[in-house]
């Protein structure tokens, strides 16, 4: 993966966290045991820059419907871009709302026991040279 990208500890039903070992680079629990993570990505590369959460939409969603039927199909995690243009929208001014957003999206896939690997998406730097990720703002 050319991306950076930052494991979200996130909460699973037994309150256990999921860390990766950079000794052996896999996936562990807290009781040391390797974890194989069955997964897919969830990146939403424009504006709101985050799924619907609300409802189900077989593009677009990764609504209570998804997040059921993701368990169901026997996924265990996914990788969650957030984007730094939706994060940082002028420089040093922060969007709290799209990270409280993110924040309750990784909680509702923690409940149902889903890991969450969130993604610090960037394609070809910026939208000024036809990608995405850091705002116009550093790009120039």
């Amino acid at each position: 993966m050319t991306t950076i990208a930052l494991l979200a500890l996130s909460v699973i039903a037994s309150e256990q966290r999921v860390w990766v070992d950079s000794a052996d680079r896999v996936f562990r629990d807290t009781e040391g045991r390797n974890l194989i993570m069955h997964g897919v990505n969830v990146v939403y590369k424009v504006a709101p820059y985050i799924p619907d959460v609300q409802v189900f939409e077989a593009q677009d969603s990764l609504s209570a419907k998804d997040i059921a039927d993701l368990k169901a199909w026997g996924f265990n995690m996914v990788r969650l871009g957030v984007m730094w243009e939706a994060v940082e929208t002028a420089p040093g001014v922060y969007n709290q709302t799209y990270l409280n957003e993110i924040d309750s999206l990784i909680t509702k896939l923690g409940e149902a026991g889903i890991v969450t690997l969130v993604d610090a998406h960037q394609d070809i730097m910026s939208r000024l040279v036809c990608g995405e990720g850091m705002p116009n703002f550093y790009a120039k």
